[in-house]
């Protein structure tokens, strides 16, 4: 009887406890990271944070890449700075629909495969901001670069926020490649 009851309560205690995970506080940002603002940003003072596809026109969306990556340059050191060449051929390769030029920066064929899924002839990207650049602290000569924009999934014609991660590192031979992006 008391084992029966013991478990009902721990399994209604569960449930609630899922109910309300929903609710979770803001995590503190690393102290390393630096926000890049787009030349747009200082006029537009929305700030969306709705994540939901949204119904759009074709003919509205407009596939670029619309960030200043030269003032991206200022948080990293001069040997970090190739990075940055690295994001921006990736990012140019999803918006021109250039698949082979979007395989190429990845650190082998392997990793390209696996992120194939970010790159499909449906979809258009919109990149407008750099959220953050961090140094990474525990992989040497590694920099986290979180890119923000747009989406465009021409088959369902719905319009999706993205936020990328590159995780962007230099090898042994000191060439600069992408590791992953989540």
């Amino acid at each position: 009887m008391i084992k029966t009851f013991v478990m009902t309560t721990l399994l209604v205690s569960l449930i609630f406890l899922m109910a309300c995970s929903g609710e979770s506080l803001p995590k503190d940002k690393p102290s390393t990271s630096t926000n890049i603002p787009t030349q747009n940003e200082a006029t537009d003072t929305t700030n969306s944070q709705d994540t939901s596809a949204k119904p759009s026109s074709n003919t509205s969306f407009k596939a670029e890449l619309a960030i200043d990556l030269e003032s991206a340059k200022n948080p990293l050191n001069e040997n970090e700075r190739p990075a940055l060449d690295v994001l921006e051929k990736n990012l140019t390769a999803l918006v021109q629909h250039d698949h082979k030029l979007y395989r190429s920066g990845f650190v082998d064929d392997q990793l390209a495969d696996a992120m194939d899924f970010y790159y499909g002839e449906q979809f258009q990207y919109t990149f407008s901001s750099i959220e953050s650049i961090e140094k990474s602290a525990s992989i040497k000569k590694q920099v986290h670069i979180t890119v923000l924009g747009e989406r465009l999934d021409t088959t369902t014609n719905s319009v999706e926020e993205v936020k990328m991660m590159y995780a962007i590192r230099q090898n042994e031979q000191g060439d600069w490649d992408i590791y992953t992006i989540d």
